[in-house]
């Protein structure tokens, strides 16, 4: 087991994760620019948030690449993705709080089962997966 799963070890997680997701790219920027000898000038203060976005983009277009390659390998079948209409699904996020409000917790998941007709979900919300079943939404109720 890799240790930073540990959870007595959350501090090291979320420091490896906080230099993986924001110092790694702006590293990388950087370098870069040094290697190429580009100056960005005035555009210094915009170039590394850029950065940090266009580097999480590649990473997720790398993990749905390698996902599919690896369930293709088993000869799984994909799990059917939510798609919303704002980046990131949250706007599904959005229905998700305000139904859990007003209705019990696991409802909004039977209305999604009901609208895609399936019986295991991907929400991906933020571009994280997060599956969800029928058996875990009955089993819960």
């Amino acid at each position: 087991p890799k240790m930073w799963l540990n959870p007595k070890r959350y501090r090291t997680r979320l420091l490896i994760d906080v230099l993986r997701i924001f110092v790694l790219p702006c590293v990388l920027l950087k370098e870069a620019c040094r290697l190429y000898d580009v100056k960005l000038g005035y555009f210094t203060i915009a170039a590394f948030p850029a950065a940090i976005i266009f580097w999480g983009f590649l990473n997720n277009i790398w993990h749905d690449i390698s996902t599919t390659l690896e369930a293709k390998r088993m000869g799984a079948k994909p799990i059917k993705r939510i798609r919303g209409k704002w980046p990131g699904n949250i706007d599904v996020l959005f229905r998700m709080m305000k139904a859990f409000k007003t209705a019990y917790i696991m409802d909004v998941y039977l209305e999604l089962f009901q609208e895609y007709q399936c019986t295991t979900l991907n929400t991906r919300i933020l571009w994280v997966d997060q599956v969800c079943s029928t058996f875990l939404v009955v089993s819960l109720l």
